[in-house]
């Protein structure tokens, strides 16, 4: 098995908010990886109390995927558990010799594997990719977020923001040397990492409260992770934007009416997504 991906999940189906429609998002998640043109995968699934769970919603919508032989594999949690704790849970059951990651609400191009796997036979000595993500924003309109290039970066420290899940993919020995994600909560996990690597703490000291911010976004496990990788192994960059994230608030064309959801909050637009 060439490569595994591995997907930290929750969603409620039954769930009236329109503002994070995990469920529908799944959906989308689930088509992008059974359509990709690049078969030699499993996927790693870590269902963190979904509901129904995972493997009832790929039966009942998405059953056509075993008479394939499309290999998936789902690992239910004992309890709610949160990303971290379920991305964990993803690697610690994949097998393949590359780990890439893909969020339940985001999806892949149908050529990200072949993409991948096109990378590593160019650039043999490599063991870590990283590249950029496609974002469709509100009123459809996709722009490139464009990550960090580390054959320029080299060795100096960088924060948060500068790569995202899903935008970079790691050799098992990888995985294997640097291991899973602490699993702690959002203000320990920062702190955790400040502790190992000092030289970030400027990038978050906020002078206005004394106190430093927490890593990104909730956690910041994403960029925590590569920089880990990036400490001990070098990271080709591709510039190709094969990750496709889709702006949480649904989408809108130009003159559209606003919604609000059953919970009241009305969204606020921003044409700059910012």
């Amino acid at each position: 098995m060439k490569f595994s991906i591995c997907t930290p999940i929750t969603f409620d189906r039954e769930s009236p908010d329109q503002k994070m429609p995990r469920y529908k998002m799944f959906l989308r998640c689930a088509n992008s990886v059974f359509t990709q043109t690049f078969s030699d995968w499993e996927w790693v699934i870590a269902d963190d109390i979904c509901n129904p769970p995972v493997e009832v919603v790929l039966e009942e919508i998405d059953s056509w995927w075993k008479p394939r032989g499309l290999q998936v594999k789902i690992v239910r949690l004992p309890q709610k558990s949160g990303r971290i704790v379920a991305r964990n849970a993803a690697m610690s059951a994949s097998s393949g010799d590359w780990i890439t990651w893909l969020d339940g609400d985001d999806e892949y191009a149908s050529t990200y594997l072949e993409i991948i796997d096109e990378a590593t036979k160019i650039y043999p000595d490599y063991k870590v990719f990283n590249f950029n993500h496609l974002v469709f924003n509100y009123n459809y309109k996709p722009y490139i977020r464009e990550f960090i290039d580390m054959e320029k970066q080299g060795d100096a420290p960088f924060r948060a923001g500068v790569v995202g899940a899903g935008s970079f993919v790691f050799h098992r020995d990888v995985y294997k040397d640097i291991g899973n994600l602490p699993e702690l909560n959002l203000w320990e996990f920062a702190h955790d990492f400040f502790e190992k690597f000092p030289e970030v703490k400027p990038f978050y000291w906020d002078e206005s409260k004394k106190s430093y911010h927490s890593l990104g976004n909730p956690w910041g496990e994403d960029y925590a992770y590569f920089y880990m990788i990036t400490r001990k192994y070098k990271s080709k960059h591709l510039d190709v934007a094969p990750y496709f994230v889709h702006d949480r608030w649904g989408h809108h064309l130009p003159g559209a009416e606003e919604f609000s959801d059953k919970q009241g909050a009305t969204p606020q637009w921003d044409s700059k997504n910012q």
